[in-house]
């Protein structure tokens, strides 16, 4: 498959697919409205859902890759790397659904803003290194 097929494919569908789809509500709700919508998807780390999903896609291609070559030292540290983004993003996924049901619903804007910011830089990385992974092993 062409390296851009795969990245529209694997990247930009999961990521951007969402995006668009809540964009579509523009022409009858209104441009505000749509936007609403879209930064509440990626609130409270809403974005870290698709970054587990890339990192256990990366893993499994990394694990593919060492299947068919043998032991690679690089595509060990690769699964192990991606093992561990998703780990982190599951981690604060978790805490942040946790939170509203504890009780501690008095959160500060920029706790959101952290958290949403994590979420958008995790996601990037995952992204990168997938596709960088992809292209190396292609």
């Amino acid at each position: 498959m062409n390296f851009f097929f795969w990245i529209l494919l694997n990247l930009g569908v999961p990521l951007l697919g969402p995006i668009f789809t809540l964009a579509l509500v523009a022409p009858t709700h209104g441009l505000t409205f749509a936007r609403n919508l879209i930064v509440e998807s990626i609130k409270d780390g809403q974005l870290l859902w698709s970054t587990i999903a890339l990192s256990a896609a990366a893993t499994y291609e990394a694990v593919t890759e060492l299947e068919k070559h043998g032991v690679s030292t690089w595509l060990e540290l690769a699964a192990a790397f991606f093992c561990c983004l998703a780990f982190m993003a599951s981690t604060i996924v978790m805490t942040e659904t946790m939170k509203p049901h504890l009780r501690r619903t008095r959160r500060s804007a920029t706790r959101t803003r952290a958290v949403t910011s994590i979420s958008i830089f995790l996601t990037a990385v995952v992204a990168i290194l997938f596709a960088t992974l992809h292209y190396h092993t292609s």
